[in-house]
């Protein structure tokens, strides 16, 4: 410590200045360091947890709208009010298949929610098939009764599945973003 007295001031004053300089570079250092961990992590949540979140809750708003468009159009007679109504289904459908794909594609290196979504898509190409070949044609063709019995039976399992599905997976990205 001698050599520190030993110094002229204007030594001292450089050591003393030299010193605040290096401690202020490493403040610098660190602060960059932490400010962008925070930007990746914000990074990850907005692009990942946050879109998913999301995306869900897109894609079980257009399951209930489609369903909704269904049973409306079995409750309208006038064929121009059911091919309204059926025009809203094949949007709704065709939106839920885009946003199961970008999901498919935005978590293709999770497989949990792979496979939850490969069961979800599953279930939904089932739903839409039966919904497609079967319920639409018999609203078409005056059988009401005969789509309310498919629509209330194996369609209204698929379809609870579906939501019970879809809530899950969105209830688990929300978490996911809250952590």
């Amino acid at each position: 410590m001698k050599w520190f007295l030993d110094l002229t001031t204007r030594g001292k004053l450089f050591v003393g200045f030299g010193l605040m300089i290096v401690f202020l570079a490493a403040a610098i250092a660190t602060a960059y360091t932490g400010i962008t961990t925070i930007q990746a992590s914000q990074k990850t949540l907005y692009q990942r947890d946050f879109a998913n979140a999301v995306d869900l809750l897109n894609l079980r708003t257009d399951e209930n709208g489609v369903r909704a468009a269904l049973l409306n159009m079995m409750l309208v007679t006038k064929r121009s009010d059911q091919e309204l109504r059926h025009e809203e289904i094949k949007r709704r459908s065709k939106e839920v298949a885009e946003v199961t794909q970008h999901l498919l594609a935005r978590n293709r290196n999770d497989p949990r929610l792979v496979g939850k979504l490969e069961e979800l898509k599953a279930l939904r190409e089932a739903f839409a098939q039966t919904r497609d070949s079967q319920i639409i044609p018999l609203v078409y063709d005056g059988k009401s009764d005969q789509a309310i019995a498919i629509v209330l039976g194996p369609q209204e399992e698929r379809y609870f599945r579906i939501r019970a599905i879809a809530q899950e997976l969105g209830d688990a990205a929300l978490e996911r973003a809250r952590a």
